[in-house]
C-alpha cells in the first residue's frame, strides 16, 4: 500500500457487491482498502479503530435504512473520516436524508462508469460530491439550501432526516427517546423554518 493512498472502510451488507467495490479499488494505485463491514456494529467499530480516510457507506443496511444513522455516528467520532454515500437508491428523501446526517457526498449506483472513483479523489481533496441523478437533483438541492439558511438545531436536523425517511412523530419519540409532545414541537418548528405548511412538502 502506498503511504499516500486514499484508505477507505467499505460498508455494504452484499457480500459479492462488497468484493466487487474491494476488487476495483484495490487496482487503483493511489487507493487501500482497510477494512469492510456488512453490519451497522461491525461498520462503527472499524471506523473507530481502522482511522480510515474516507468510509464508502451503503444506505440500506440489514434491511433498513441503517446508513443514515450510521453516517451520523460516524461523523460525531473525535476524528471523523470523509463519508461518501454510494447507493442504489436516488429518492430526494434519501439525498436528503444523507445529507442531514452528515455526508460529504452522495453518488448514484446509476451514475456513469468511473464516477465513483472520480467521486472518491474528489472528495479527498476537498470537492463537493452529490452524484444523484436529474431526475432528483433541482428538488434535492432546493431543500438542501433551505436547509443551511433555516437555523435549524442540530436536534431539528436530526428530527428532519427522520421525517424525509418517513418516520411517524410516534417512531421519532421512540428512536430519540423523548415525548411525543416534545416531536410534535420540534417538527412544528422545522416546517416553520422551512416555511413549509405539511411534511408533504418534503416530498
Amino acid at each position: 500500500m502506498s503511504a499516500t493512498a486514499i484508505r477507505i472502510l467499505l460498508v455494504e451488507d452484499h457480500p459479492v457487491v462488497r468484493l466487487g467495490l474491494r476488487t476495483v479499488l484495490e487496482a487503483q494505485p493511489d487507493m487501500a482498502v482497510v477494512g469492510e463491514s456488512g453490519t451497522v456494529a461491525e461498520a462503527l467499530a472499524a471506523a473507530s479503530t481502522e482511522s480510515p480516510d474516507m468510509v464508502i457507506l451503503a444506505l440500506r443496511l440489514e434491511g433498513e435504512l441503517g446508513g443514515i444513522e450510521l453516517c451520523r455516528d460516524i461523523k460525531n467520532l473525535d476524528v471523523a473520516p470523509i463519508v461518501l454515500v454510494y447507493s442504489s437508491f436516488n429518492s430526494s428523501e434519501d439525498i436528503s436524508a444523507s445529507f442531514l446526517a452528515g455526508a460529504d457526498g452522495f453518488i448514484y449506483k446509476g451514475a456513469e462508469p468511473g464516477r465513483l472513483l472520480s467521486g472518491i479523489r474528489d472528495l479527498y481533496r476537498g470537492r463537493a460530491v452529490w452524484v444523484s441523478g436529474v431526475e432528483t437533483v433541482e428538488q434535492s438541492v432546493q431543500l438542501q439550501r433551505a436547509v443551511k439558511t433555516s437555523g435549524l438545531t442540530r436536534r431539528e436536523s436530526e428530527v428532519l432526516g427522520f421525517m424525509l425517511q418517513h418516520f411517524t412523530n410516534s417512531q421519532i419519540a421512540d428512536e430519540l427517546v423523548v415525548e411525543l409532545t416534545t416531536v410534535k414541537t420540534h417538527v412544528s418548528s422545522v416546517l416553520r423554518k422551512l416555511g413549509m405548511q405539511s411534511r408533504r412538502e418534503l416530498f
